[in-house]
């Protein structure tokens, strides 16, 4: 099972009760009878970056290697990864037997939880040991940055629109800020982590937290992302709006996703779009 929440983290329930049909916030409004909003909220994964073929199954091989470094047996040694994987196999089956999603617990208790079954300690403070294993797999195997959420995040920001980034992730806020910022100079007003909030999409608790860092109502945020059930039912569930992004559907890893997710689109009223340039016609507005 993979450490990161990309794959698993397709909760069932969400506690954000939908609006009433006339506080919906995809009203028509403006010459385009488009709705329009004051914030962005950008999914991850398969929005703003996508995996090539094959480099995301290095992810795990890169997070047992990082831990491999950051463990101390009591001899001094270093645990063995296969034993890495088991102890990690365990941790994650523990949590889910506890109805927990290990994309939502910090990477920093992860490793600890691994450590505590090798009976093993850090060779390195539990803060530094945290970022490392955070960003293990962003240097050797990084992923892509889609060129669309490069050109949107800049001209919304230039036009002083707040953008968000929002994903379930089992990576630290920090990691993706500093692979975002060195790989394509891309800066987020905000970056919010299903692991440091504790609650994973499709969960209410995470857009309105989106919500209150952004200091904007939900009924004014435009959530964009890839998933049907995580990204458009999470954010309307929260009282956000939503379009549902299609650009890399053609670049999910085989078996990743299921074959009706994204499917046929369900309602009417949630814009899909191929592009993510297709948000600079004016649905987006200026404070």
């Amino acid at each position: 099972m993979s450490v990161d929440a990309r794959k698993g983290a397709a909760g069932r329930s969400h506690d954000g009760a939908r609006q009433p049909a006339s506080a919906n916030p995809l009203r028509p409004e403006g010459d385009l009878g488009q709705p329009t909003y004051l914030a962005v909220s950008l999914d991850l994964w398969y929005t703003a970056l996508y995996h090539i073929p094959g480099a995301d199954k290095k992810w795990d091989e890169d997070r047992l290697s990082a831990a491999g470094e950051l463990l101390r047996l009591p001899d001094g040694g270093t645990p063995a990864i296969p034993a890495i994987a088991t102890a990690m196999e365990q941790v994650n089956e523990h949590l889910a037997a506890s109805g927990l999603n290990p994309g939502k617990i910090d990477p920093g208790a992860l490793l600890l939880q691994c450590a505590a079954r090798l009976g093993a300690d850090l060779r390195v403070g539990p803060d530094e040991a945290a970022e490392r294993f955070s960003s293990a797999g962003l240097t050797e195997h990084p992923p892509e940055v889609n060129p669309e959420a490069v050109v949107l995040v800049r001209a919304r920001r230039s036009k002083e629109v707040p953008v968000i980034l929002l994903s379930n992730t089992a990576r630290r806020a920090s990691s993706w800020d500093r692979f975002l910022r060195e790989s394509a100079g891309l800066e987020f007003d905000h970056i919010l982590t299903s692991c440091e909030v504790g609650s994973a999409k499709p969960d209410g608790r995470i857009f309105r937290v989106a919500s209150e860092r952004l200091g904007v109502p939900p009924s004014e945020i435009l959530h964009v992302g890839d998933r049907w059930e995580l990204d458009v039912e999470g954010a309307l569930g929260a009282g956000f709006g939503a379009a549902l992004y299609r650009g890399l559907s053609h670049r999910y890893p085989e078996g990743m996703y299921p074959a009706t997710d994204p499917g046929v689109i369900g309602s009417s009223r949630v814009r899909c779009i191929d592009r993510l340039d297709e948000l600079l016609d004016g649905s987006v507005r200026s404070p």
